[in-house]
């Protein structure tokens, strides 16, 4: 399998398909200092990863696709657009859901009833009320987002140094949807899902996707749903490291770990490319087995 840069740079960019490209762009206030992704490829691929800026709001998705890409792909073709037409001065969290149950209906409605996806969506903008700079994250499945936000009195410095200063955080943007999730599996026992080996129906590992049309049939009525779950909160602007990463980094790397490199590399080269570059190596240093995807921002 090779490793392979998906998008790094400086420089105003869009990243839908895969394509190399970079960004390094201001908007609505946020300016990212530096964005990299990388995904390691293996046969048949079903990881997909978005990028994309414009004037009001800063999109990054990692898509996890299952049984063939063809969902993953939906998303890359359709995903930004979408979200782009939600946007009012701000995003309804309400009027997300639906764009995103939208989105599956329509997948639903094509031949690949078993083809499904996960994916972790990551909104930035200012918010035009306030003038706050918020980040909204969207989850449907087991794809993962932290967050290192460094406090106001030691950013900019080298915390190594400064052992009196109060540490950085890491905060999980996200909770997996499937059975170690006890709110997830009692949503999924009050359907009346069959759960066998914690998977629904003995198939289907995580309890959220876009797709799956052969198990959201009206006799297995939101056994598994593409509502996403929604968090919003303030954006730490200068000083903050994002990851977002599908699940062949999270079942052999824990968020300590993912963030502790992210933020060796960043603090030492200045690169979002090389954290996201060790993030794959380590990953596929401790034998993960599935597709791997990385996004990390710094911002």
């Amino acid at each position: 399998m090779d490793t392979s840069t998906i998008l790094h740079g400086h420089g105003q960019a869009t990243s839908k398909s895969g394509d190399a490209a970079g960004a390094d762009s201001k908007t609505n206030g946020i300016r990212l200092l530096d964005v990299a992704s990388l995904s390691k490829r293996g046969y048949g691929n079903e990881d997909r990863i978005v990028v994309d800026t414009n004037e009001n709001f800063h999109l990054f998705a990692v898509i996890d696709g299952h049984n063939g890409a063809v969902a993953a792909d939906y998303l890359v073709e359709n995903l930004s657009k979408t979200l782009t037409e939600v946007y009012d001065n701000g995003f309804d969290h309400a009027k997300l859901c639906e764009a995103m149950e939208e989105l599956d209906r329509m997948f639903c409605t094509l031949e690949w009833k078993s083809c499904g996806a996960c994916v972790l969506v990551v909104l930035l903008y200012v918010a035009p009320n306030t003038d706050t700079p918020q980040k909204i994250v969207l989850n449907i499945g087991d794809c993962r987002a932290i967050i290192r936000e460094a406090p106001e009195s030691i950013a900019g410095k080298n915390e190594a140094e400064d052992e009196t200063s109060p540490a950085a955080s890491i905060v999980a943007l996200s909770e997996d949807h499937c059975a170690s999730n006890e709110k997830e599996m009692a949503r999924a026992l009050r359907s009346g899902a069959t759960i066998e080996d914690n998977r629904i129906a003995g198939i289907l590992q995580p309890f959220r996707v876009i797709g799956d049309a052969d198990l959201k049939g009206p006799d297995k009525k939101d056994w598994v749903i593409p509502t996403p779950e929604i968090h919003q909160s303030e954006l730490l602007v200068g000083r903050s490291i994002l990851v977002i990463a599908s699940d062949g980094v999270w079942t052999v790397l824990d968020s300590d770990c993912v963030m502790e490199l992210a933020f060796k590399e960043i603090g030492a080269n200045g690169s979002a490319k090389s954290a996201a570059e060790a993030i794959v190596g380590e990953a596929v240093k401790k034998d993960s087995e599935d597709d791997i995807s990385v996004i990390v921002v710094s911002v």
